[in-house]
């Protein structure tokens, strides 16, 4: 190493400073717990079969926000302080979030935490048109029909959507294509999903 480089490592070691404790707590706390926030919330929306739709929107326009927050932080980060690994806690729950929601988890763990209530609501299927839970689902209609019972969840984005049990199957599988329509898609056993165009 000659003098030139000598002397360009002692300048980018003076550059960079030892990080403030309030710029740790900025990006290592008060950012990370901002994003495990809205990463929790947007498991949480992302439970129901058709997630209310206004609600998925609002949760990645947050995660949007907070990820130009983050860029911003890490390159003064990467420019002026030494690097802390903390920094990287907040975009590695984002891909963790993306990861689970993309493969589904949230939804599959919402249906097996419900599919026992759904399944002891399903056997007397009381008509209702109240607002109430059933396992993790927000119903607002429960109705039965000679095929089966039906489920109308909070969801969707125009049309009604829900969850139904079927006992004797149905041969209206895929999408409605029709006003009034009902078109069925199979979850499981005698359970299936429903669209119905509004």
């Amino acid at each position: 190493m000659d003098a030139r480089d000598a002397q360009s490592t002692q300048r980018t070691a003076r550059r960079r400073t030892d990080t403030p404790r309030w710029w740790r707590s900025a990006t290592g706390i008060v950012l990370t717990a901002l994003v495990a926030f809205v990463c929790a919330a947007t498991l949480v929306i992302t439970i129901p079969i058709d997630p209310v739709f206004p609600y998925v929107v609002l949760a990645g326009f947050a995660l949007l926000i907070l990820g130009a927050v983050w860029l911003i932080l890490a390159g003064v980060q990467l420019g002026r302080y030494r690097w802390d690994r903390r920094i990287c806690l907040a975009p590695a729950m984002v891909a963790l979030t993306a990861t689970l929601v993309f493969f589904g988890v949230p939804s599959d763990l919402g249906w097996r935490l419900s599919v026992g209530e759904l399944t002891a609501y399903a056997q007397a299927c009381t008509p209702s048109s109240d607002d109430q839970r059933i396992g993790l689902y927000d119903t607002w209609r429960v109705e039965p029909l000679d095929t089966g019972c039906h489920f109308y969840l909070e969801g969707g984005l125009v049309n009604l959507v829900g969850v139904a049990q079927l006992p004797g199957g149905t041969d209206k599988i895929g999408p409605p294509e029709r006003d009034g329509e009902i078109g069925y898609q199979h979850i499981e056993s005698d359970w299936y999903r429903f669209v119905q165009i509004f």
